[in-house]
């Protein structure tokens, strides 16, 4: 952590269970484009957010990464990284898509891969009578117009999907 924290422009922080590591100011560095975002799947769920943050780095300037964290602490196995420039997001691709990382407890080749930018709602408080996908999806598309896609996915009290 002590070698993410030299470069003062930059801060670790916690922002709705995602570690993320970014500029401290975005009006002096502004957001790059989303096509420069990488997806990053199958990360051993110890992986570390200094450790993520080095692994980016090896293919270019990164702006930003997010890791993102379970329950437990420990992250989902799946994290983000902003490039500053296209080349970059091309050579993380080729050169990481289905390896393994050296200290990889899952025993799967990491999935690198350009990052869909999807839009998620996350509808709270239904009642068990309501939990119908038809009737729920009915009452969506009478308040939602125009939405490309809508994927439901329903967890019970007792953790039981539907």
């Amino acid at each position: 952590m002590a070698d993410l924290l030299v470069d003062m422009n930059y801060a670790i922080m916690t922002i709705n269970s995602q570690i993320v590591y970014k500029p401290t100011s975005q009006r002096d560095d502004p957001e790059p484009d989303n096509d420069r975002e990488v997806y990053v799947g199958n990360l051993p769920q110890h992986y570390t957010i200094e450790k993520f943050v080095n692994f980016a780095k090896k293919c270019g300037s990164i702006y930003s990464v997010r890791l993102l964290k379970g329950s437990g602490g420990l992250n989902k196995g799946f994290g983000y990284i902003m490039y500053r420039n296209l080349a970059a997001v091309d050579i993380a691709i080729e050169t990481y898509n289905g390896t393994f990382l050296t200290e990889s407890d899952t025993n799967k080749p990491l999935i690198v891969q350009k990052s869909l930018r999807n839009t998620i709602m996350m509808i709270y408080g239904l009642s068990q009578r309501n939990n119908n996908k038809y009737y729920i999806r009915t009452e969506i598309n009478y308040f939602v117009i125009n939405h490309p896609s809508l994927l439901l996915k329903f967890e019970c009290e007792d953790d039981t999907k539907l």
